[in-house]
């Protein structure tokens, strides 16, 4: 890679590379609590990450995201916390009334799937008191061991292990409880528990994904920083163990992406954040043990786990009319579907937000959970997504012949490293690169806690947190 171009003067406090939530997040907060010049570089046409919407598919009146969501906590979540913390407001939808789960035959409440008596009714209640009376030591003491192993020792009933268990799938998508991490299982239960007094609660933003992030990207521009879309950085540059800045394309490149090698120039900043996740690492810093910069243990710990991630393979549908009455607020979801044989997940996202789709017809958004050997491999993907498609005919009935469209759709690494026994809270990657004080990480990969987004947002302000702590003692 040849570098042709140096601009001293092209200098920035921080550099974030990647706008999704958690580099949005850190922008936002550094530019506006620090004043500091900040610049967020991204690969694609749009910021957002894996929360990017799209409006006008495919036609008026309809609005797409990049995947299924449902954001955790709603108007209490961390992403509504970051995006407040800047002085920006999200609009949410109300909460899901119910979580409806496939029995095989149709679709039931948790509640009825498992059966209880009074007395397992009366210790459930008991058992939830006791998780939202937590401490975090004591949720972090059970980060490197199973929910199943959780039950185990402190839930005697079985119809109350079955059933926390389903609740466990929802949180993590992870079907068995054997490879669930109790203490994520846990931390979610207390969080929802305290915030809202139900075990999951979830609701969904008015304007789709993109109004969890905009009001951030409004924030880095207010505060005078800068986000340059289209722009596929090419590598941190570390010298004398410290960050001193990024090379991004000098130009445009005639070739395809496959035959590129772009020429180079430097962008230099005091600080440089890493805001994507840790399997694609590979694409900015050199994780060669022999000629890269960090530590051969650090690099070691992120290709052993780098791949151990969750994907989703899913439609979107356009119903020319509902298939879920229009007044239902429901997540559907299903511990393993007859014919794909994955955890399923479904909403109808017009149901809370109107302005999904034009009147009078629905959007549904659908997904089986995957693993990444799956979600990575094309044809794999295609035969999951063929036989998840015949799962949907039977849960919704009459669909087929309701479809305007259906766009077809995966995300590999959906939720960040998989909510596994020894890879969530502390176990997590770090926020700063060991040996290198001015690099830092931030997003889902990385440490934090909650589902998936929330956790990318937290990542995100303990990273900016982190910054901010350094610039004082500056």
């Amino acid at each position: 890679m040849r570098e042709v171009k140096v601009s001293m003067s092209n200098t920035y406090d921080v550099i974030v590379i990647g706008a999704g939530v958690a580099g949005l997040g850190v922008a936002a907060i550094v530019s506006k609590e620090a004043g500091k010049k900040v610049l967020v570089l991204d690969r694609f046409p749009k910021s957002g990450g894996r929360l990017m919407s799209y409006d006008g598919y495919p036609g008026k009146g309809w609005r797409v995201d990049i995947g299924l969501h449902f954001t955790e906590l709603g108007e209490k979540s961390m992403c509504n916390v970051v995006n407040e913390r800047v002085g920006k407001k999200v609009e949410w939808a109300p909460f899901s009334d119910t979580v409806d789960i496939w029995d095989g035959e149709k679709f039931v409440s948790v509640a009825d799937l498992v059966p209880m008596t009074k007395e397992d009714k009366i210790a459930f209640r008991d058992m939830l008191q006791n998780i939202a009376m937590m401490t975090d030591a004591e949720i972090e003491a059970w980060d490197n061991r199973s929910l199943e192993e959780w039950l185990v020792e402190n839930v005697p009933q079985p119809a109350i292990r079955e059933l926390f268990t389903d609740l466990g799938m929802i949180m993590t998508t992870i079907p068995n409880a054997i490879d669930m991490a109790a203490g994520e299982v846990l931390y979610i239960a207390r969080d929802n528990l305290l915030n809202t007094r139900q075990v999951l609660q979830a609701s969904y933003p008015i304007d789709g994904m993109q109004g969890i992030t905009k009001g951030l990207v409004e924030a880095i521009k207010e505060n005078g920083g800068e986000i340059r879309l289209n722009c596929d950085v090419q590598e941190v540059l570390i010298e004398n163990k410290r960050a001193i800045g990024v090379r991004v394309p000098a130009g445009k490149h005639i070739y395809q992406e496959e035959y590129r090698i772009f020429e180079t120039e430097t962008i230099y900043a005091d600080r440089v954040v890493c805001a994507l996740p840790i399997y694609k690492l590979n694409r900015i810093i050199d994780l060669n043990p022999e000629t890269g910069p960090l530590p051969r243990w650090w690099v070691k710990r992120i290709t052993d786990i780098q791949h151990e991630i969750t994907g989703l393979i899913g439609y979107m549908i356009g119903l020319s009319e509902p298939v879920v009455d229009p007044a239902k607020l429901c997540f559907f979801t299903a511990l393993k579907t007859k014919h794909a044989g994955y955890p399923f997940q479904g909403f109808a996202a017009s149901n809370f937000a109107s302005g999904t789709a034009p009147e009078g017809k629905q959007i549904l958004h659908t997904d089986v959970v995957c693993e990444h050997p799956e979600a990575s491999d094309k044809f794999k993907r295609d035969r999951i997504l063929n036989l998840m498609w015949e799962d949907v005919k039977e849960m919704f009935p009459g669909i087929e012949e309701k479809v305007e469209w259906k766009l077809p759709y995966y995300v590999d690494g959906c939720d960040g490293l998989a909510r596994q026994p020894g890879l969530v809270g502390n176990f997590k990657p770090g926020l700063q690169a060991p040996g290198i004080p001015n690099l830092y990480f931030a997003g889902d990969t990385y440490q934090g806690r909650g589902l998936a987004m929330n956790g990318a947002a937290l990542s995100g302000m303990k990273c900016a947190d982190l910054i901010l702590q350094k610039m004082e003692k500056e």
